[in-house]
């Protein structure tokens, strides 16, 4: 482990006292990955909505066997990691845990090593440039997400061939564990990477939980207002033609998805329109170390 990672695991073990360390790290894992899913409704670039006021509900239950210095140390050890994943791409919290024996022992828990990872997408990404080209937005399954080691290592040799992964990745991430679920859409938010976590079970096809980082429903959100306008204009051409056009006659179309987008509000995949200029959602750094703020 590097000196950040012995960092978050003394500052961890401080607070533990009476309870066991996996269960601090269980509980600050579900209250992060909470906090960034809620962090664009109180910047008011979401609107609330159902789960945000369920998921709310839920942070409020988890903060309250921590006392007020004890959740001052929580938020450190957010700041740490949002710290850790700025401008680096690397398996922050996966590291941490297996080093440290947090992973479920019962479940045979066991995390890919990140140069496996890394190694295994140098093999299997090739010339990115051009598949870009060819279809603006990729997506990526990881049906054993883990932590996100390997979606990790995924955006970092995209980033490392000069394509931003952020601009043109879409991960789709599953796992049975609920704390690799959690560990997961933390690592992935704070890298600014646009993804659709599950807690579920990729045999099975049972899914339980799903969340789209903040930077994929930012992306969301932008495409469909970038929509609006192109429908407006086709409806407006219509009606300023003095006729109802015959079945022969061509109306230009919106132009067709080229791409896929994870829906959202659904475990499905539907097409998207292809957009040429994309937003690249980034989340203050300012704005990320106050997530856990009392």
């Amino acid at each position: 482990m590097n000196q950040q990672q012995k960092e978050f695991l003394m500052q961890l073990e401080s607070i533990s006292g009476s309870r066991s360390a996996h269960n601090v790290f269980s509980d600050w894992l579900k209250m992060s990955a909470v906090a960034f899913h809620q962090m664009p409704y109180h910047t008011g670039d979401l609107r609330k909505d159902k789960q945000f006021y369920s998921l709310e509900a839920d942070y409020m239950e988890s903060i309250k066997p921590y006392s007020k210095g004890e959740l001052t140390v929580l938020r450190e050890l957010l700041g740490l990691t949002i710290s850790a994943h700025q401008n680096r791409f690397y398996d922050f919290l996966g590291e941490i845990a297996g080093e440290a024996n947090l992973l479920s022992k019962r479940s045979g828990q066991f995390f890919t090593p990140s140069h496996i990872c890394r190694l295994m997408a140098k093999m299997s990404v090739g010339n990115i440039e051009a598949q870009v080209k060819e279809k603006s937005i990729l997506t990526v399954c990881e049906p054993a997400v883990g932590a996100g080691a390997t979606i990790i290592a995924v955006a970092e040799e995209v980033a490392a061939q000069g394509i931003d992964p952020r601009a043109h990745l879409q991960f789709d991430c599953t796992d049975i564990s609920y704390d690799a679920f959690n560990m997961a859409y933390i690592q992935l938010s704070a890298l600014g990477l646009q993804a659709v976590v599950r807690h579920g079970n990729t045999l099975s096809g049972e899914y339980w939980e799903h969340r789209a980082t903040p930077q994929f429903r930012l992306f969301h959100q932008w495409l469909e207002a970038q929509q609006r306008p192109q429908r407006l204009v086709q409806a407006m051409r219509l009606l300023l033609e003095d006729e109802i056009p015959s079945k022969d006659c061509e109306i230009a179309p919106v132009p067709e998805p080229a791409t896929t987008l994870f829906d959202v509000d659904a475990l499905t995949v539907e097409k998207i329109r292809k957009q040429q200029d994309r937003p690249q959602p980034d989340i203050l750094l300012a704005k990320q170390m106050n997530l856990l703020g009392g």
